[in-house]
Formats: structure tokens, C-alpha cells, sequence
């Protein structure tokens, strides 16, 4: 098993630097286009999540930390923060399609709410998903 993690500001700039660090990283195991697709698209949703609503009281920004491991044709991301944790919010900036996306693209997906609190967002991936698959 192979792992790594990383840390970023929440900002603006953490999607991008997230999505580019992970595609980084599972292009060491050869994933197919379309799982390569998939976890780009799900690490973006999730840090954005995180930079829209975890922190959003606070005048400087919080911390995203991510870890990934890569297990055979599998691979797993964790974005974590130490935010408000999953609370409603009714004057939400965005549409609310992230957790539905990366339930969707994602082979498995969890939001946690560790004891410490903050949120934790767990994604499993299939390296060797193809483009023929129907979601």
C-alpha cells in the first residue's frame, strides 16, 4: 500500500491544488481516463465543500488536510476538516450537487463526523473503471 497526504489553506485556490495533487499522485498506479476523470472531479466537490462551508465564520482560513492511498486497482481519499461539521445551512452559496456527485462517480463514498469534530469526507475509487460503465 501506497500513501500520501497533504495539507491546504482553505481558499479559493484548494480545489485546484487538491485535484492537481491527487491526479499527481494516481497517475503513479495508471488509472483508466475515466477513473482518472472521476477522482479529479470528486476531490474538487469535496474541497470545495469544505472551503464554502466549513469555515465560514472565521476570518482567516481554516485547514484541508487530504490523504490518499492507493491499494491495488483502489484508491482512497480522505478530505478532512476541523469546521462547523454537517450542519443545515438555508443560506447556502452553492447548488448542493457536491455530495451527490461524488456519490455518483465515486465506487463508494461516506461523510463522517469524527469525534473531534469537523467533517470527513471518504471516497473509494476503481483505477481500472471503464468508459463503457453506465453510472
Amino acid at each position: 500500500m501506497i500513501s500520501e497526504r497533504w495539507s491546504f489553506a482553505a481558499t479559493r485556490q484548494a480545489p485546484g491544488l487538491g485535484r492537481e495533487a491527487i491526479r499527481k499522485f494516481a497517475l503513479t498506479a495508471r488509472p483508466t481516463a475515466r477513473a482518472l476523470g472521476s477522482i479529479a472531479l470528486c476531490v474538487s466537490e469535496a474541497m470545495t465543500n469544505v472551503v464554502m462551508h466549513a469555515y465560514r465564520d472565521v476570518t482567516t482560513p481554516g485547514k484541508i488536510d487530504m490523504e490518499a492511498e492507493l491499494d491495488g486497482d483502489s484508491l482512497t481519499v480522505r478530505v478532512c476538516d476541523q469546521g462547523h461539521g454537517l450542519e443545515p445551512r438555508l443560506d447556502s452559496p452553492g447548488l448542493g450537487l457536491g455530495l451527490p456527485l461524488i456519490s455518483q462517480f465515486a465506487a463508494g463514498s461516506e461523510v463522517v463526523s469524527p469525534h473531534h469534530g469537523g467533517t470527513e469526507v471518504i471516497m473509494r475509487f476503481d483505477l481500472r473503471e471503464q468508459e463503457d460503465e453506465e453510472r
